[in-house]
């Protein structure tokens, strides 16, 4: 009983940490969770997504295919809390909590100890890694808890086989919500066929069964994946399109155009460059700057003092039966290869499926120091003190920065004041013909359909990116065409310009431009000042 009630309180600090203040830290939805959360919403009005196609497995969005399972698992929610920043947020909230209480059932799994367990669930309910991607609408986070769950079935299926169906469809249920899974499930599969093939082999019945339900669950997925548009997404974010690795190759070309030896040949070629691209990808990753001072922006992914408990986490490791140890191997060393493969990095929410190896490990190595003390092994006695004053000194110092400092000072990255820039358009919008609205920060069409209440069934029959109604939404700097009003040399002229007309500019678009403008007024964020600002031409 005991054990239940420390678990339940594990449990309940894990959710406070994932719902207290939820709808204003981070101050203002993401491009992406506005995007989810519309889909969602025009999913549960018209059965449609918001390019007008009925119940999709990719959604096209903002031409980056996203994932189907977090845009359906938050249908339920914007049906009951309409279009609002808890519908959208509380998926992802839920999924993180419930992690908490799987990871408790995984380590019970592995270890047979009840409190090394606790520990375990106690560290992913600390865990700034975990809790950062527990607050917003991110797809990996339940793409991580699903593979979790798997986990949880896949290592009772060892004692009790037909388990093995549960895992077999939470691991697809994990593939329907984000991409990196597919490079971790694969070699989880494979250790579980190497060292349990007798068993598979035996209840063959079971086996073929798991496999043909799997197989039809994953179906819908599979065909989209080798669609188009399946392979639009990867190839956004392949590792040949990142710029180290061009650079690299580029380089190498210029190496064998000048000595074109064979030697030069084996060591210059675009093999070689994508190969020490990945490598350079991976160690950003692993990087204890990272893991311990970077990895969620304002603070790292880890705490210092995991730095300490994860060593002895892994001398505990050692102490477990072989397949609980090649498990974790297996789990940690793949949880990383999305990053190595993909552009832009380090990145933690490609690699958050690493994060609850690193939370069973620090657990661990709680529970290690502890059997250590007491069998009065002075020297883990003092690691583990390290880690518990370590440990006093930087949970605060974590809190202040995600709670306190980030939504304020950051809180432009968050798309503050996008909310309150509809807010002001919706208020004023009778009183002009059309509407200018800059796509300075990000793609602002996509937050005027959620916030402005704009009807999914009205948006699909003409609506586009760039015009709706009365509202025009103008290029960000990385678009190949549309309006861009950041250029110094931008013709207003070529707009419709009389008195009816509308611009709501980025504050350095219309300091640019302040000589033709005519300010109306500012548009402020919830932290920041004058993200926007509502002007007509003079």
């Amino acid at each position: 009983m005991k054990k239940y009630l420390a678990l339940f309180l594990i449990v309940a600090v894990g959710a406070w940490l994932r719902f207290d203040r939820l709808t204003v830290i981070p101050p203002s939805l993401s491009h992406d969770e506005a995007a989810i959360s519309y889909n969602a919403y025009s999913l549960l009005k018209t059965g449609k997504d918001e390019y007008g196609t009925s119940f999709p497995v990719l959604f096209r969005s903002f031409d980056d295919y996203k994932l189907p399972g977090m845009v359906y698992s938050t249908i339920p929610f914007v049906g009951l809390f309409g279009r609002s920043e808890l519908a959208v947020r509380l998926p992802s909230a839920i999924f993180g909590t419930l992690a908490v209480l799987v990871i408790y059932g995984i380590a019970v799994e592995l270890t047979g100890s009840a409190a090394a367990a606790l520990l375990s669930a106690l560290a992913l309910a600390l865990q700034p890694w975990h809790i950062n991607f527990s607050r917003q609408l991110f797809e990996s986070n339940g793409a991580v808890f699903w593979f979790m769950l798997g986990t949880y079935f896949l290592l009772q299926s060892r004692k009790t086989y037909t388990k093995i169906l549960w895992a077999g469809l939470c691991y697809v249920v994990a593939l329907y919500f984000y991409y990196s899974v597919r490079l971790v499930i694969p070699f989880v599969a494979l250790l579980y066929l190497s060292t349990q093939w007798k068993t598979i082999l035996k209840k063959w019945k079971t086996t073929a069964f798991t496999l043909i339900l799997c197989c039809v669950a994953f179906l819908p997925l599979g065909k989209e994946i080798v669609s188009p548009g399946g392979w639009q997404r990867i190839n956004m974010v392949s590792v040949v399109n990142d710029p180290n690795y061009i650079a690299r190759r580029d380089q190498f070309v210029r190496i064998l155009g000048t000595h074109p030896s064979t030697v030069s040949k084996i060591l210059y070629n675009r093999r070689v460059a994508l190969f020490q691209t990945v490598l350079e990808n991976y160690w950003k990753n692993i990087s204890p700057h990272n893991l311990f001072v970077t990895g969620t922006g304002t603070y790292g992914a880890l705490y210092p003092f995991d730095a300490v408990l994860v060593p002895l986490g892994v001398i505990f490791l050692f102490t477990l039966p072989p397949f609980a140890v090649y498990l974790m191997i297996v789990w940690l060393i793949s949880a990383f290869l999305p990053g190595a493969l993909s552009i832009n990095q380090p990145n933690t929410l490609r690699t958050l499926i690493a994060a609850p190896v690193f939370a069973l490990l620090s657990g661990f190595g709680i529970y290690y120091a502890y059997i250590s003390v007491k069998k009065s092994n002075l020297a883990i006695a003092g690691l583990i003190g390290l880690a518990g004053l370590t440990f006093l000194l930087t949970f605060p110092k974590f809190h202040y920065a995600y709670f306190v400092n980030n939504p304020t000072n950051n809180a432009l990255a968050f798309a503050d004041g996008t909310k309150q820039m509809v807010e002001y358009v919706k208020a004023h919008e009778s009183t002009y013909d059309r509407i200018y609205i800059s796509g300075y920060y990000w793609r602002p069409y996509i937050f005027m359909l959620y916030w402005g209440n704009v009807r999914p069934a009205e948006y699909q029959h003409g609506g586009t990116r760039d015009h709706f109604g009365k509202y025009y939404f103008t290029a960000a700097s990385w678009d190949t065409n549309g309006l861009k009003l950041m250029d110094p040399k931008f013709d207003f002229t070529k707009l419709p310009h009389d008195g009816k007309t509308l611009f709501i500019l980025a504050y350095p678009e219309y300091v640019l431009h302040k000589s033709i403008f005519q300010k109306t007024a500012d548009i402020n964020g919830r932290h920041t000042p004058r993200v926007f600002v509502a002007a007509t031409l003079r």
